[in-house]
Parts: C-alpha cells; structure tokens; sequence
C-alpha cells in the first residue's frame, strides 16, 4: 500500500499541484480511513456503507481511529467532513483510473453540508497596532515588521510567502512580488509604497545580518537552505499579536487585506487577481463581509437601531 499511497502522492502534487500541507491532509484522511476499516487489505472490498459509517464515526467520535479515553476528540463538523469525503473520492477515483480498484465507494454520497464562516478580518484601528508592534532595531525586529506587512500590503497566503526567493522582487511601478500560488500559478502582485519602503530597508540593513542570508530565500531559515516554515511564521506572528492583546493568524491578515480593500470600493475582479483565487466566487464572500459591517455600524448608531426593537409579528393570512 506504501506504493500506492507514494504513487498517489506524487500525482497530486504533479498533475494537480497540491502544496505539502495538503498532501498531509490527504495522507493523514486515507490513513485514517484504512485504520477505520480494519486494514489495506479491505480497501478495494468496501461499498458506499462503509465509508458513511466512517463519516457517522467522525460526526460523534464513536468508534472513530481519532476518539481515545486519554485525548478525547471533539466530533467533526460539515466543513471538516466534507474534507475527509473528498479526499477518499480523489483517492479512489486515483485507484479507479489506474485498474487498482473495482469501483468508488463514494460514488453518490453527497458532501456534508455546511455554514460557510465569514473570514476573521481585523479592525483598521487592530491591524495598524500589529503592524507597528515590532518596534526594535534588530534585524530579526525588521524582518517581523517586514512580514506583517506584506501579509497585510499583498494579501499573501503564508505559503506563497516562505517560497519567494530574492528574485520574486522586481521593479515595475514601485516593487513588485512575482507569486507561485496554488496550481503552481504564477501572478504578480504589487506591493504598495509603505511595504515597498520597508522591504527595500529590510533588504539593505537587515537580511545581510540573518544566519542563512546566503540562501536565495528572502525569509531564509538559519541554514540558509530553506525558507522560514510556516510554523515559524505563524508563531512569530500569534507572539506579535499577543504583544497587543489580540489573537492573530496569518490568514488573518489575508483576509484583512481582501475585505479593507472590498469595504474601500476596490474591483472585485482586481481583488481576486491579487489573491490567486481561480474563481470569482471565492473572493465574493468579502462583499459579504463588507456588507456584516454596514449592519452592524447601523444597528449601533442610527436612532431607530439602538435597541434593536422588535418587529410587529406578521399576521397569518385568512
């Protein structure tokens, strides 16, 4: 099964450009699945029921491979079962299209549905306080203030931002970043005149002075032979958050930058460019974003909000 699992591996991240992190998502759901329904050697013997059970396992932790007395687990919800779902019908559609299976057990079984949650953007007045935090001299100071804000300038994802490399700064109208996304996309994103600024110093005074600046990295990790992790980052930003009293993510500032620019008039089609995002209805969720907020702003301070009276019920129809 090890030549499986390393065949099926290599197509996702070949044929369909999958990042590391997903293929640990996909591994760890397939490996999962295979603990589930007692080994390898049942994993082409199974139907539609099996894998639902599976499911219903996840839903209550009741016999799930992830439930134990010492680390109890909280049961998964629509979103997260969705995941495990689609990650068992592309690993069989896999084993189908290469003759190692017979049929797909997921066939007809629909995707749990699902609340989609509105992405956590940060306030303006939260968002200047983080970018601002890091307020030392030291290179590793410069080099925090320089993440903070190309998350908030690009709208980066934090993987898009450990692979840039020196060579992804270009000059065109002010810097720019060329991006390798999802898919293996490339697009260029500029960066705006305060980032700008702020890389071009971190550049000049800073990255000589890190272990690792040797490396082609323009985050390089200590060894110079690879980036920053994401783990690394995601840390040194959560620390940068506690420093102000807030709890802060990467993806955080992403979505901060999606939503400011939506809340601004931005184009929707120039914000999605930006992101990376293949599809016009994924960036749409900010206009809704935008639109929570005018709400909220209106249930605070217009006169006939403040309270927020109850409506007359409706009378039902004779």
């Amino acid at each position: 099964m090890s030549d499986v699992f390393t065949a099926f591996c290599e197509y996702l991240a070949t044929a369909r450009g999958a990042s590391p992190h997903t293929l640990s998502a996909y591994k760890s759901d397939i490996k999962s699945f295979i603990q589930f329904i007692g080994g390898t050697a049942n994993i082409t013997h199974i139907g539609p029921q099996k894998v639902e059970d599976f499911l219903a396992a996840l839903a209550t932790q009741k016999g799930s491979p992830y439930s134990s007395k010492s680390k109890p687990q909280k049961p998964l919800k629509g979103r997260s079962l969705a995941r495990k779902l689609t990650s068992l019908r592309q690993f069989y559609a896999f084993l189908l299209d290469r003759g190692w299976a017979t049929h797909n057990p997921t066939d007809g079984i629909p995707l749990p549905k699902s609340a989609t949650p509105l992405p956590k953007a940060l306030s303006q007045q939260d968002i200047e306080k983080l970018i601002n935090s890091p307020t030392g001299t030291t290179p590793q100071q410069q080099r925090l203030r320089l993440i903070l804000q190309l998350l908030y300038a690009t709208g980066l994802r934090v993987s898009e931002l450990c692979s840039l490399t020196l060579e992804a700064v270009t000059e065109g109208e002010g810097l720019i970043l060329r991006v390798t996304g999802k898919g293996q996309k490339t697009r260029l994103v500029p960066i705006g005149y305060a980032a700008s600024a702020t890389l071009t110093a971190y550049l000049q005074t800073a990255r000589p002075h890190l272990k690792g600046h040797h490396g082609p990295w323009l985050f390089p990790a200590p060894n110079g032979k690879h980036p920053l992790t994401r783990q690394r980052i995601f840390q040194l930003i959560q620390n940068a958050g506690k420093s102000i009293g807030i709890s802060v993510a990467p993806h955080h500032l992403r979505h901060t930058f999606a939503s400011h620019l939506v809340a601004n008039d931005a184009d929707l089609r120039s914000v999605q460019l930006m992101l990376g995002h293949a599809s016009l209805n994924t960036t749409q969720i900010y206009t809704k974003i935008s639109h929570n907020r005018l709400t909220q702003t209106l249930e605070k301070h217009h006169p006939l909000s403040i309270g927020k009276p109850s409506l007359p019920k409706r009378h039902k129809p004779l």
